[in-house]
């Protein structure tokens, strides 16, 4: 038994409640479902995205690294063509 495990099964109710908060926590952070890849146009979750990167305040997702490659060589002309997260 991990240490975690063994903590948790010491405070009964406590895992309910670090359950209960983690999900709270996680539901506020409001990431948007999918995105577009803005160098292919594929739509990805960015929970799984192959890379990311940051472009005037704003982060894009990838589908794979490759993409995300393209992106940096010339972010401009790929910007617009996203749904950056804010």
């Amino acid at each position: 038994m991990n240490r975690r495990a063994a903590i948790l099964a010491l405070v009964p109710g406590f895992a309910v409640a670090w359950l209960s908060t983690s999900a709270v926590r996680a539901q506020d952070q409001k990431q948007p479902a999918t995105v577009k890849d803005p160098v292919c146009g594929m739509t990805i979750d960015p929970a799984k995205a192959g890379g990311k990167a940051d472009y005037k305040g704003k982060t894009y997702y990838f589908c794979s690294n490759d993409c995300k490659t393209r992106f940096q060589k010339d972010p401009a002309k790929y910007a617009d063509k996203a749904t950056p997260k804010q």
